[in-house]
C-alpha cells in the first residue's frame, strides 16, 4: 500500500513545518491610556535559531480587541489542522518543483497567565499554581513539612484528557443546587477553570438561581423539575453541537498536549521573576542599612568590559530600582556578586551566585552534550531553591515562578535551549503591531490590521524572490531581476521589511577581524582631527618580547607602525588596550598597525594564569600574574574575544575601600558635579567573570577541566535539612 500522504501529495515531495505560535496582548493606543488587543504571531521553528529571532520571520496572524485569546486561538488551531489534514501545495525555489507542506504546532510560546488561559488553568495564584503538575494545596498544606517540601519536585503532570473530565464535572456542577459554591470548591481543589465554557457555566448557574428562588406564598418549584429546564437551557446553549465544542479548543488538538506544550519562558519568570524578587530583598537590605550609596559606588566601578551590557547605569539602576526592566536584570546578575559580597548576608550572596550561574545556562543557545547540561542545570535550580527558603522561606510558597523552575529541564529535553521559546523577540514585535493599530481608524482595527500586514508579507515575499501560483498563466511566477535585487542594491531599506543584513557571517568576519581605527590627534583650532604619527619597530612594546623566529623575519617587517587603541576580534567584540581577551586569558598590551594599513598586525599581551581551586565566598575562578610575566606578541586571529575580569577586593583582607571623587560626564561633557568611585588596592588577584552571558561558550572552554567540575558542585544545599 502506498503511503496516504504520497496519495495526498500526487507525488510531491512532502515537508512538514513545525510552527511555534505566540499569543499576547498588547495596547493599540498612541496614548497611555490602555487598548486592549489580544495578538497572536507565528514562527517557523525548522530555521535556525539566528533567523527564527529576526523581525522578518515572524509573522502576524491575527488579533482583536473584542476576540477572547481561546476565540482566537480556535480559529488559529482550526487553520492548523485543515493544513495538517488537506496540506499546502508549494514551490520549492531550491529544486524547482511543487512541494507539499504539513504544517503542526510544536509548541505556544507566552507569558505564564496567558499560557494558563490556554491550559484552562485559573492562574498563578490558585492554591493549585502550576499549569503542568498538580503541586500545591491550600497555604495550610504548602506550609506542612510534607507541602512545602512538594515545592521543591515536580507533581504529578495534567494531561488534556483528565482536563476535559474536570471541566465536564464542573458543568455538571452548575446543575446542582449550590451550584455557585460547589464551583468554586472545585476550582479551588484542582486549579481547572475553562474561559471557553464559562459562559455556558455562569448562564446555567444564574437560571438556576432563578428556578429554585422562593417567592412569598407560592412554593418551590421541585428539584426534578428545575434540572429538566437546565438541561433544556443546557442543550439550547449547545447550540446543536457537543460540549466538546464549547470547551478550550487546545485541549483536542491533535498532536498537541497543551499542558506540556506551553514552555516556561524565561523573561518573564527568570528576570522579571525570580531576579526580580532578589533585587527587591537585597535592596531592602541595603537600605535598611543604609547601604544604597555604596552599593551605588559599587555599580559605578565595576569593569563592565567583555559584558556587551550598556544597561548598567549606576545612577538610573539606583534612581528607578523599583521600575526596572528585563534587560536591567539580565546585566545585574552578571555583577551582583561582585558588587553585593560584603553587603549582604552569605545565603543572599549565594542566592545571587546560583542566580549567575542559572542565567548563563538558561541563556544557552547550543548544548553539546544534553545529558550533562541537564545534569547541571537541574543541580543548580535545586541548589538555588534551598537557598530561595534560607532567604525567604515564605516566597516558594507566595511565588509559583520558583516552582517553575524545576519543569524547565523536561522543557529543555522536549524542544532544545531555553531561549528558542523565549518571548523576547515576540515582545519586541509588539512594537510592529503597534505601528500598525495606530493607522487604523479604529472603526474595524482587526480588519485594518490584518490588511497592512498581508501586505507586509506580500512585499516581503516578492522582495525575496518568493514564488506563487499565476492562475491565468497556470505556472510559478516570481518578481522580476530589478525587484529582487533592489534591497541588495539598496542594503540600507532591509531594516523597512526586518530583513538581516545581506551578508554571510563568514565573509563578514574575515572582513572586520583585525580592524583597527586609527589613532588620532587633536587638529589646530576650526580644524579636523590628524592621524598620530608613525613610530619605529624597535620602539615598540612587541620589539622587547622575545618571539621565537621572529629574528629573521626583523627586516621583512615594516619598520612603521601606528599604536592603535582598540582592534576587532574573532567574535567581532572590540578589544581595546587594557581589555582582557581570550587566548589564553590575557590583557592586551600594545596593538600595532602597519604604516599604510588598517588591519592590526602584532598584539602584544601579558598572560594570567588559573589557581586551582574556585574562590572560597564567590565560587567562580581565580586568575593570578604569574612572577615572572609571561608575555606574548599574537596576530589578531588568535584572539578569540574579550572577557569580563574582575578585581578581587576580598584578597589578602584588602577589601578596597578606598574610594575617588571623579567627575560626572554628560552627553559626553565633563561637568564639575562629582560622584565616588571605587580606588582597587594594588593586590595580584583577579576572578574570572563565569556569569557573563556574552560570549559564554569561549569562557567555559578557556576554564580547566579541574575547575569545571568544582563549578557545578561550588554551593551544596541540603533541602531536606531545612
Amino acid at each position: 500500500m502506498p503511503n496516504p500522504l504520497h496519495i495526498k501529495s500526487g507525488g510531491r515531495l512532502v515537508l512538514s513545518v513545525p510552527l511555534i505560535l505566540f499569543m499576547d496582548d498588547v495596547s493599540g493606543n498612541i496614548s497611555k491610556q490602555w487598548n486592549k488587543h489580544h495578538v497572536v504571531y507565528m514562527s517557523n521553528a525548522s530555521m535556525p535559531r539566528e533567523m527564527v529571532e529576526k523581525e522578518f520571520c515572524i509573522h502576524f496572524v491575527t488579533s482583536s480587541p473584542h476576540a477572547t485569546p481561546l476565540e482566537l486561538m480556535n480559529g488559529v488551531s482550526k487553520s492548523v489542522r485543515k493544513t495538517m489534514e488537506e496540506g499546502v501545495i508549494t514551490w520549492d525555489c531550491k529544486n524547482k518543483t511543487e512541494v507539499m507542506l504539513i504544517a503542526y504546532n510544536v509548541f505556544i510560546a507566552g507569558d505564564n497567565p496567558m499560557q494558563a488561559e490556554e491550559c484552562s488553568h485559573a492562574g498563578l495564584h490558585c492554591n493549585y499554581f502550576r499549569r503542568t503538575c498538580n503541586v500545591g494545596g491550600t497555604n495550610q498544606e504548602k506550609m506542612s513539612d510534607s507541602g512545602y517540601m512538594n515545592l521543591f519536585k515536580c507533581g504529578e503532570l495534567h494531561t488534556p484528557e483528565r482536563t476535559l473530565a474536570e471541566i465536564k464535572k464542573q458543568v455538571e456542577l452548575a446543575k446542582l443546587p449550590g451550584g455557585t459554591e460547589k464551583l468554586k470548591g472545585a476550582v479551588a481543589s484542582s486549579g481547572i477553570h475553562d474561559p471557553v465554557s464559562m459562559s455556558i457555566i455562569n448562564h446555567l448557574l444564574e437560571l438556576g438561581k432563578q428556578l429554585r428562588k422562593r417567592k412569598a406564598g407560592v412554593p418551590a418549584k421541585p428539584e426534578a423539575e428545575v434540572q429538566v429546564q437546565l438541561e433544556k437551557e443546557f442543550e439550547l446553549a449547545l447550540g446543536g453541537l457537543s460540549l466538546d465544542d464549547h470547551i478550550n479548543p487546545l485541549l483536542g488538538m491533535p498532536g498537541v498536549n497543551i499542558h506540556q506544550d506551553t514552555p516556561t519562558e524565561i523573561l518573564h519568570t527568570i528576570l522579571l521573576g525570580i531576579v526580580k524578587y532578589f533585587w527587591g530583598l537585597t535592596t531592602y537590605i541595603l537600605e535598611k542599612a543604609q547601604q544604597l550609596n555604596l552599593f551605588k559606588a559599587w555599580l559605578e566601578s565595576i569593569n563592565k568590559d567583555g559584558l556587551n551590557s550598556p544597561t548598567l547605569g549606576a545612577e538610573y539602576i539606583c534612581h528607578y530600582k523599583g521600575g526596572l526592566i528585563g534587560k536591567h536584570f539580565k546585566s545585574l546578575a552578571q555583577v551582583m556578586p561582585y558588587l553585593i559580597y560584603d553587603l549582604v548576608p552569605q545565603h543572599v550572596l549565594d542566592g545571587w551566585t546560583l542566580i549567575g550561574e542559572l542565567v548563563v545556562l538558561l541563556w544557552h543557545t547550543a548544548i553539546d552534550d544534553v545529558d550533562e547540561y541537564l545534569t547541571t542545570l537541574t543541580h543548580t535550580i535545586q541548589n538555588f531553591l534551598s537557598i530561595s527558603a534560607q532567604c525567604a522561606p515564605s516566597i516558594l510558597i507566595t511565588k509559583a515562578k520558583f516552582h517553575f523552575l524545576l519543569h524547565l529541564p523536561d522543557y529543555i529535553r522536549r524542544f532544545g535551549p531555553a531561549i528558542l521559546f523565549s518571548t523576547e523577540q515576540y515582545e519586541s514585535f509588539n512594537h510592529v503591531f503597534w505601528l500598525a493599530s495606530i493607522y487604523s481608524n479604529q472603526q474595524a482595527p482587526s480588519h485594518d490590521t490584518c490588511q497592512a500586514f498581508s501586505g507586509q508579507d506580500i512585499i516581503k515575499h516578492m522582495v525575496t524572490g518568493g514564488h506563487w501560483y499565476d492562475e491565468k498563466m497556470k505556472k510559478w511566477v516570481h518578481a522580476g531581476e530589478h525587484i529582487t535585487t533592489f534591497l541588495k542594491a539598496h542594503p540600507e531599506q532591509n531594516h523597512l521589511v526586518g530583513l538581516p543584513i545581506c551578508c554571510s557571517i563568514d565573509i563578514f568576519t574575515q572582513c572586520l577581524t583585525g580592524y583597527a581605527q586609527l589613532p588620532t590627534i587633536p587638529g589646530d583650532q576650526g580644524k579636523r582631527s590628524k592621524i598620530s604619527p608613525c613610530i619605529q619597530w624597535h620602539l615598540t612594546l612587541s620589539a622587547t618580547i622575545n618571539m621565537p623566529g621572529e629574528d629573521s623575519q626583523v627586516s621583512k617587517r615594516s619598520s612603521l607602525y601606528y599604536k592603535c587603541l582598540a582592534f576587532t576580534t574573532v567574535s567581532l567584540d572590540k578589544a581595546a588596550v587594557g581589555s582582557h581577551v581570550v587566548l589564553c586569558v590575557a590583557m592586551v598590551d600594545e596593538i600595532l598597525v602597519p604604516h599604510g594599513k588598517h588591519h592590526a598586525q602584532h598584539i602584544a599581551v601579558h598572560c594570567f594564569k588559573f589557581l586551582p581551586e574556585l574562590h572560597p565566598t564567590l565560587h567562580v575562578p581565580q586568575l593570578r600574574l604569574p612572577e615572572t610575566i609571561h608575555q606574548l606578541v599574537v596576530t589578531p586571529e588568535d584572539i578569540l574575544c574579550v572577557v569580563n575580569v574582575q578585581h578581587d577586593c576580598m584578597a589578602e583582607g584588602k577589601n578596597c575601600k578606598e574610594m575617588q571623587h571623579v567627575p560626572i560626564q554628560q552627553e559626553h561633557v565633563e561637568t564639575t558635579k562629582m560622584h565616588p568611585t571605587v580606588v582597587h588596592a594594588s593586590t595580584n588577584a583577579y576572578l574570572l567573570n563565569t556569569h557573563a552571558l556574552h560570549n559564554y561558550q569561549l569562557i567555559s572552554a578557556v576554564i580547566p577541566k579541574a575547575l569545571h567540575s568544582q563549578i557545578g558542585s561550588s554551593i551544596v544545599v541540603d533541602h531536606h535539612s531545612l
